[in-house]
C-alpha cells in the first residue's frame, strides 16, 4: 500500500482540521477551496478511510482524522525544525524572553524543546514576572519578546473604587493593541469541587498582586454584581491559587485552561458575573528586529497553535 504523506497534504489537513472549513483553510494556505477540497479527497483516497465528518457547516474530524492529526503535528514540527535548522545554520546568540507563570509550565516547555534542537548555540534567557512589568521591561529594551495577557480594549473600564496599580491602564491599553495574538480563552470564576467557598459571605478571593488585570476585572465584577468580598490569598503564583481554591479556601478568576477536574466553574445560575475573554499576546521590541527573534517567534506561535 503506497500512502502518500507529504508535508503539503499534511498542512493543509492540519488546516482543515484547525479552520473546520475548507474555505478558511484554503484562505490560510493561499489556495481555492476547490484545492484544498481535491487534496482533502486524494489523502482520504491515499489512506482508505474518511478524515472529515460534516456536522451543520463545520468539518469535524473522525476518529482516523484524529489518529493522523496526532501522527502530522508530530510530521509538521520535526519538518519545521529540520527546515529551521537548515535555514540558519550560522545563528549563535542569545534571545532574552518573558512569560507569565502562567503560560511558563503549559507551553514554554514544548518551545524550548524544539527550539534547542533546531538551535543549539542560542541561549533563551526566561523572565518571569507580572504583566506589567514585563511589558515595561520590554520598552526599556531589557527583553526581546514577551507573551502578555491582555483583554479587549473595550473590557478594560475600571470603576473609581477598584485599585489595580499606579497608572496602570495606559499599559494595559498598549498591551490590548499591539502585538500579535497567539491564545484567547475565557476568564472564569473557579472553586472547589468538594468546597463550598463560592457560597461564603463574604466571598473570599484568591487573586494575584495588585496591577493585575484579572485582579481588576474580577474586583470590578463583583462590585457592579454587589457581591461583597475579602481578599483571602495574594500571590504571584498561579500554582499558589490554584493549591488555595482546590483546599477549599477561595475562589479565583483564572484563564479557562488552567481548569482540571478538581475544579468547577461559577457564573450566573450560581450568581456571579461574567468576565472578560482573555487574550495572549507576543509583543516584540522595536530593536529586537533579528533571525533570531523571528525563528523564536514562530515556536511560541506553534506551540499555542496546538494547544
Amino acid at each position: 500500500m503506497n500512502i502518500d504523506l507529504s508535508i503539503d497534504l499534511l498542512k493543509t489537513f492540519a488546516a482543515v482540521a484547525e479552520e473546520g472549513s475548507f474555505t478558511r483553510a484554503g484562505e490560510l494556505r493561499h489556495v481555492t477551496q476547490s484545492a484544498v477540497s481535491m487534496q482533502m479527497k486524494r489523502l482520504e483516497e491515499n489512506l482508505g478511510c474518511a478524515l472529515f465528518m460534516k456536522k451543520g457547516r463545520v468539518m469535524e474530524l473522525t476518529p482516523a482524522g484524529e489518529t493522523l492529526l496526532r501522527h502530522g503535528n508530530r510530521i509538521l514540527s520535526a519538518h519545521r525544525d529540520a527546515v529551521a535548522a537548515f535555514s540558519h545554520p550560522e545563528l549563535m546568540g542569545s534571545i532574552r524572553f518573558g512569560c507569565a507563570e502562567d503560560y511558563t509550565h503549559q507551553f514554554l516547555s514544548a518551545v524550548l524543546a524544539g527550539f534547542r534542537k533546531a538551535f543549539p548555540s542560542i541561549r533563551v534567557d526566561i523572565r518571569s514576572a507580572p504583566g506589567v512589568e514585563l511589558y515595561r521591561m520590554l520598552q526599556s529594551d531589557e527583553l526581546d519578546l514577551c507573551l502578555l495577557e491582555s483583554m479587549p480594549r473595550e473590557s478594560i473600564s475600571v470603576s473609581p473604587g477598584t485599585k489595580i496599580a499606579a497608572d496602570p491602564l495606559s499599559c494595559y491599553h498598549a498591551i490590548s493593541e499591539g502585538g500579535l495574538v497567539v491564545h484567547r480563552e475565557p476568564v472564569v470564576w473557579t472553586a472547589s469541587r468538594s468546597g463550598g467557598a463560592h457560597m461564603q459571605k463574604p466571598l473570599p478571593l484568591a487573586v494575584y498582586h495588585e496591577g493585575c488585570l484579572f485582579r481588576a476585572m474580577a474586583l470590578e465584577g463583583l462590585q457592579r454584581a454587589g457581591i461583597e468580598y475579602w481578599i483571602s490569598v495574594v500571590s504571584p503564583s498561579i500554582a499558589s491559587i490554584l493549591a488555595a481554591v482546590k483546599a477549599g479556601l477561595a475562589v479565583a478568576p483564572v484563564g479557562a485552561s488552567m481548569l482540571d477536574n478538581t475544579l468547577k466553574t461559577l457564573g450566573p445560575e450560581q450568581g456571579f458575573p461574567l468576565l472578560p475573554f482573555s487574550e495572549v499576546r507576543l509583543h516584540r521590541a522595536p530593536s529586537a528586529n533579528t533571525p533570531i527573534v523571528d525563528c523564536f517567534t514562530d515556536y511560541v506561535v506553534d506551540a499555542f497553535g496546538k494547544a
